[in-house]
This record gives C-alpha cells, sequence and structure tokens, in this order.
C-alpha cells in the first residue's frame, strides 16, 4: 500500500517530469534525473543510454526463477500545451500528451517497492526506453548488447487508460491499444501548360477518390471492447 508521504513525492515526481518534456530521442535530461533517483535506491545493477538514452535498473533476489521486465518510455510529443496548471510544459512546442510522465513515475515507484523488498525468486529489470513516439526506441534497445543478453521470460508494458476508475490494473489476453503502421501512397502526374491539359496528366482526381475510398473503411462506431480496422 503507497503512504501519504510516498504519493506526495510520485505525484512531485510526475509533475517534474510533466514540466520538462523532451522529444524522441533527446531524453537526456529526463534520463539522466531518472537515472539519478534509481541509483538512489542501489539496484543491483543500473545501465544508461541504453539504445540511446534508455535507462535499466536491476532488482535480483539471487535467486532462482524467472526473469520480468517492466518497460515504460521518456519520451514526449511535438504538441504545444494550452493547460494553464503550475507545472505545465516549460518547453515550447512539445508536451507530455500520451501520459509518459506519468508511466515514468508509475515504474520508479516499482523501483522503489523493489529496493524496500527484493522480489522473493528470479530476476526484475525495469526499463525506462527512449524514442516510443517516432518508434526507432524499440529497435535501438534491442539491438544494444546489453539487453540481448538479458533474455527476459516475460515482459511487460503499460498505459494510462482515462475514464476507467482510479486504483484498477486492466488485463486483457491479445491486443488492447490501437496501434500504427504508417504507408506512403505516391500519386505521379505529368506537367503541362494549362491551355494544353491534353498532354498532362493530373492526379488531383486519383488522390480524391483514394481519400474518399479510404476513409469509408473507417469504423468510428466501434468501441475499444472490439477489433477495428481503418485509415
Amino acid at each position: 500500500m503507497i503512504t501519504p508521504e510516498q504519493h506526495e513525492r510520485l505525484t512531485a515526481l510526475r509533475r517534474e517530469l510533466h514540466a520538462h518534456p523532451e522529444l524522441s530521442g533527446k531524453e537526456s535530461h529526463t534520463a539522466e534525473r531518472i537515472s539519478a533517483l534509481l541509483a538512489r535506491l542501489k539496484p543491483d545493477d543500473l545501465l544508461t543510454q541504453v539504445g540511446g538514452t534508455g535507462v535499466m535498473a536491476l532488482f535480483d533476489s539471487g535467486k532462482p526463477g524467472p526473469t520480468r521486465l517492466f518497460r515504460c518510455e521518456l519520451d514526449a510529443l511535438p504538441i504545444t500545451e494550452v493547460n494553464t496548471f503550475e507545472y505545465r510544459s516549460s518547453v515550447d512546442g512539445v508536451s507530455h500528451k500520451c501520459g509518459h510522465d506519468g508511466h515514468m513515475t508509475i515504474l520508479y515507484g516499482l523501483a522503489e517497492e523493489l529496493a524496500a523488498q527484493r522480489p522473493t525468486a528470479g530476476k526484475v529489470w525495469l526499463l525506462f526506453q527512449p524514442a516510443e513516439e517516432n518508434g526507432e526506441g524499440a529497435k535501438a534497445v534491442m539491438a544494444d548488447e546489453r539487453m540481448q543478453a538479458i533474455v527476459p521470460d516475460r515482459v511487460y508494458a503499460l498505459h494510462n487508460l482515462p475514464g476507467v476508475p482510479r486504483g484498477q490494473v486492466l488485463l486483457r489476453e491479445g491486443s488492447f491499444n490501437a496501434s500504427v503502421n504508417s504507408i506512403i501512397v505516391a500519386f505521379n502526374g505529368r506537367t503541362s501548360h494549362a491551355a494544353e491539359p491534353e498532354h498532362g496528366i493530373d492526379p488531383a482526381l486519383a488522390m480524391c477518390a483514394f481519400f474518399q475510398q479510404a476513409l469509408a473503411l473507417n469504423r468510428n462506431d466501434v468501441s475499444r471492447s472490439r477489433h477495428a480496422r481503418g485509415l
């Protein structure tokens, strides 16, 4: 059970992180802050610059058992914050709009618990991953030799979910949240003089037709309890 003192401390940390967001791959100050906090807890191992700016901490029971890894994200988004509360973003054009400040705080809170009471068996790694938003961080972390040497038996990620009552943890087999896969569609035309359109190829109509048909695939009436695909 979290104590009032711990709740106050973690709330202050979350607000500090919220006020000082950094973009993907540029989370150096965030990583330094997290690693400094983790170092005070005296983990069994502390890795920095994992896949760039990533940070990892190990809490080892010293007994046989599975290796578990819990992961959160360091980066923020290139979005201007319009909130007016005291701890709003201090960086123009950058803000924590996906809750990564909260995720980091949750994982650090877990680190405090593991420091106070080591796992009963096996090992627990905590990963503060860089560059989640642009998709580059996971690849960089997986390519890091130190990560390759760990080989966890189980990996857990988490995400805040607005609208769910506070204090609940939701689990579901298979997919949970939405994901994005990007594609590039090119429409090629040929220029011509306005008086001689027969010598050119105008891709505008093809583009309009594509967008109309692509948007028709979207299903906005499907709840998050079901699977839906769209563009």
